[in-house]
């Protein structure tokens, strides 16, 4: 799947969703369409990694996770998948992805998308304060989820708030927005569980994907 954007042009912003994708849910594309609304993005990217740096290793390999990926997004033109990450030989870290996606978009806004638990640790992630001095924030809860932030998370938030999402299409990184998103009880783990469990998670994924798991045999 491939997309053009107006590089040149900064009246809407480009919003970027990371992620192991095994499998991508119905979750994810619902935090992406409440934040491509609110933000006005021009262009949610979903950018799987190669293998979490902080995870444990992804089951479905990556062309099966692009291939999942690429039906999901059939239906929302303004998805594009970005294979990055996927296509690099050296370890996924996010500040790279994002000076990447700095050289090729200039002065466009660029908003990461983060789930609350992420943020927590933020602080752990490689050059972590460069993080919003690429690209705005863009924090998403996470259902059943309680976060607590230490000093330091709690001083990023802090320096960094706005609540106004207008503000982050005046400049193009810098900002933290609390995106007002309601977050669905879905998660790859519990859907890989199911599927291992002989269930299938009928209306916790796209139908396409789903059907893609079972020509795969996928997670059994």
């Amino acid at each position: 799947m491939s997309g053009n954007t107006d590089k040149n042009s900064s009246a809407k912003s480009i919003g970027i969703l990371g992620g192991t994708f095994d499998p991508i849910h119905c979750g994810h594309l619902h935090i992406a369409q409440a934040v491509q609304q609110q933000l006005h993005c021009q262009e949610i990217r979903f950018i799987p990694c190669k293998n979490p740096l902080l995870g444990k290793k992804a089951i479905a390999n990556e062309q099966q996770r692009l291939a999942m990926l690429q039906r999901a997004l059939i239906p929302y033109p303004h998805f594009i998948i970005d294979e990055r990450e996927i296509k690099r030989s050296t370890p996924s870290y996010t500040i790279d992805t994002l000076l990447s996606l700095r050289r090729e978009f200039h002065n466009i806004p660029l908003a990461l998308i983060l789930g609350s638990d992420n943020l927590a640790y933020l602080n752990q992630w490689h050059e972590w304060t460069a993080l919003i001095q690429t690209a705005h924030l863009v924090i998403v809860p996470r259902a059943g989820c309680t976060v607590t932030y230490n000093d330091i998370i709690q001083d990023l938030i802090k320096k960094h708030q706005t609540h106004d999402p207008a503000l982050l299409l005046k400049q193009s990184a810098g900002l933290l927005f609390v995106a007002a998103v309601k977050p669905l009880a879905i998660s790859s783990t519990a859907i890989r569980e199911e599927i291992a469990h002989g269930s299938m998670p009928t209306g916790l994924l796209p139908s396409s994907v789903l059907d893609y798991i079972q020509e795969q045999k996928l997670y059994q």
